[in-house]
């Protein structure tokens, strides 16, 4: 019977789970129960489930943390995540501690049977793995390779796993390989990679191993050059993508000899970790990436995002193809900047697309159609295996929803389209500087060509559409504070003064003749 380890917090959830899903008849025995993630450690430790049932959200330490403790410690056992909801982040992040799968509450009972049953057969075929390999001690003699690259207190130490394995004074190198999670099914693609990858090389060249959730290689000579790094990509990638996977992969670097392997280990994971922001098709191996590039330092960092995403907006409705990449860059960048961290980063990207589409729907009726027939590639984002392409997905998005906006034309008709924009955004913080960038312009010359056309001056034809607006908002009866948040001016006090310089009377007394 396959052991199976129950985590919530919910002692009712847990008790169903338990007792109401024929687990014996799926090959199944529950073992233990545990109420958080603290509690189910100290029960791993002692049953040794290959199971793992447990609820992301819960006090004291979730779900998902007491996974990424089991995979430090290098546990191999499969897991089941629960969650009362979907939540894209935490999903994001299961996938990143190889989940083995991912159920909303409450739980189905065919769908949970359904992943049993796969993963049994991935623990049949892990078994069969491990009972071959048996053959050969010293090549899959992994408990000491994980002491001479992983050394635990009060282990044998990397000196005496390196005597072990026969190494020597001489210098290696770790090469870690992070395979994209398989679909539901598809575990035994992962083990099929496994064999194959140590099979293709000899112990003479190179010591295969895996550490959850990694596999890896101990080269017996580091690599040299760049020359040397792509190869070994092109032999990864032959095999891995042969078996239809996706997958990243690092080199830590060269150890001057096999004690200290450790430090090439921990290089390429911290690597490997960061792959994300790394570019595609390369062994990744400490290369400058594309988005530490040096960005404008902004005074405030709520400005900052406020005038990027304000400027994106408009490019947007202005049909500024240029300008709409050139901007997605730059807020990119500037989030990398402040903290790189993949999950950030998408986040942050999700919520300035969600509110993007949100505003020009708000103003644009003629969009609402192809965004209900496109959807948004927020889940594209979410599961995006580096910010280049996560970069393409969202510019490529935005610029197709620009050409939706009809507002057309070239060189030339931009006093019409920054008009027409005016009087739908006259509620926003709009600044002539920022139209000037977005069109390419200087400033002061775009600000002659708007009075030369329209007869007024930016700032003036702005605050005459404010006011007209504001006139139809208090004929309607809205308070004056309110009406002066509507129509762009944060102060109630400077509001009134443009009114009565416009009109001749306060707002309240317009409001009272009316």
């Amino acid at each position: 019977m396959i052991k199976v380890l129950i985590v919530d917090d919910e002692p009712k959830l847990r008790e169903g789970l338990r007792t109401l899903i024929p687990w014996e008849e799926q090959g199944y025995t529950v073992v233990a129960t545990a109420a958080n993630g603290i509690e189910a450690l100290e029960k791993f430790h002692t049953f040794a489930p290959k199971l793992i049932v447990a609820d992301i959200r819960m006090p004291g330490m979730d779900g998902l943390e007491m996974v990424s403790e089991l995979r430090k410690e290098g546990a191999d056992c499969h897991v089941l995540i629960l969650s009362g909801y979907a939540d894209f982040e935490y999903a994001k992040r299961a996938i990143s501690y190889h989940i083995d799968g991912y159920l909303l509450k409450p739980v189905d009972e065919d769908e949970l049977i359904s992943y049993l049953q796969d993963i049994r057969t991935s623990i049949a075929e892990e078994e069969l793995l491990t009972l071959r390999r048996s053959d050969m001690p010293v090549r899959s003699n992994e408990a000491v390779l994980r002491e001479l690259l992983q050394p635990r207190e009060g282990g044998s130490g990397p000196a005496q796993a390196a005597a072990e394995l026969g190494l020597t004074g001489t210098s290696c190198e770790v090469v870690l390989v992070e395979l994209k999670r398989p679909h539901k099914g598809e575990d035994g693609k992962e083990e099929r990679v496994k064999s194959l990858l140590e099979e293709n090389w000899p112990r003479e060249q190179a010591l295969f191993f895996t550490i959850p959730p990694y596999m890896g290689l101990l080269l017996m000579e580091p690599l040299e050059d760049e020359m040397q790094r792509n190869a070994l990509w092109q032999t990864l990638k032959g095999i891995i993508e042969g078996e239809g996977l996706d997958f990243h992969a690092a080199a830590g670097g060269a150890a001057e000899d096999p004690e200290q392997a450790g430090e090439s280990f921990l290089t390429a994971r911290e690597l490997l970790e960061n792959a994300f922001f790394g570019r595609k098709e390369i062994l990744v191996s400490g290369q400058p990436d594309d988005w530490t590039e040096s960005v404008e330092e902004p005074e405030e960092t709520l400005d900052f995002e406020r005038d990027d995403e304000m400027e994106l907006l408009l490019a947007i409705e202005t049909g500024r193809e240029e300008a709409i990449r050139h901007l997605l860059g730059r807020i990119i960048r500037r989030l990398v900047a402040v903290r790189r961290d993949e999950i950030y980063v998408k986040d942050n990207l999700i919520r300035i697309l969600s509110s993007t589409i949100a505003r020009l729907e708000a103003v644009n009726a003629d969009i609402r159609s192809y965004i209900t027939a496109n959807a948004s590639p927020a889940g594209e984002v979410y599961s995006g295996y580096y910010l280049s392409d996560v970069e393409q997905i969202l510019s490529g998005y935005l610029v197709q929803l620009s050409k939706q906006m009809n507002y057309g034309g070239g060189r030339g008709d931009e006093i019409k389209r920054i008009t027409d924009l005016i009087q739908r955004r006259y509620n926003e913080n709009l600044k002539l500087g920022m139209l000037a960038q977005i069109f390419n312009y200087n400033s002061a010359y775009l600000g002659k060509m708007f009075k030369l056309q329209v007869g007024e001056h930016f700032n003036t034809y702005l605050d005459k559409v404010r006011i007209e607006k504001a006139k139809q908002f208090l004929t309607q009866g809205m308070k004056v504070y309110e009406v002066a948040e509507k129509v762009g001016y944060m102060n109630s006090d400077y509001f009134n003064a443009k009114f009565r310089k416009y009109v001749g009377v306060s707002p309240t007394a317009f409001r009272k003749d009316q």
